[in-house]
């Protein structure tokens, strides 16, 4: 008798890069997207120092804590901003600033939440889901 093996549970996740929707598994951390084949990374992250690059993409979710500073363009599932971040965000679901954050940038999103005494300097463009 042959065994069969039960399917991994996956998840669904969106390209950082060109939107695409592409089928991952569930310990997947990262791989290239079949539509554009950019290296897609699908971890979460917790940036707790300075973090300066050209492009900080993830499909995952990032935390800025409050010593955290980056000084990049963001591409995320989610964010939320504790410290500094100097860049355009482009969030797929929300982007969060909580009292001690400050935003210098433009942000794309789903849903924002600017806590009392969260700073945010730029614009918003905030869309429905696709």
């Amino acid at each position: 008798m042959a065994k069969t093996r039960a399917k991994a549970a996956g998840r669904t996740v969106w390209c950082p890069h060109c939107d695409g929707r592409v089928e991952a598994g569930a310990k997947t951390m990262s791989m290239f997207c079949p539509h554009c084949r950019q290296r897609m990374i699908l971890e979460n992250y917790k940036i707790k120092t300075y973090h300066a690059v050209r492009l900080f993409a993830t499909c995952g979710d990032v935390m800025v804590e409050r010593k955290g500073h980056v000084a990049a363009a963001v591409k995320v599932g989610s964010i939320t901003i504790r410290g500094t971040v100097r860049g355009d965000i482009r969030a797929r679901e929300k982007i969060e600033i909580a009292r001690t954050g400050k935003l210098t940038g433009d942000i794309r999103a789903r849903h924002l939440v600017v806590r009392d005494g969260g700073v945010l300097v730029g614009q918003c463009r905030i869309e429905p889901e696709q």
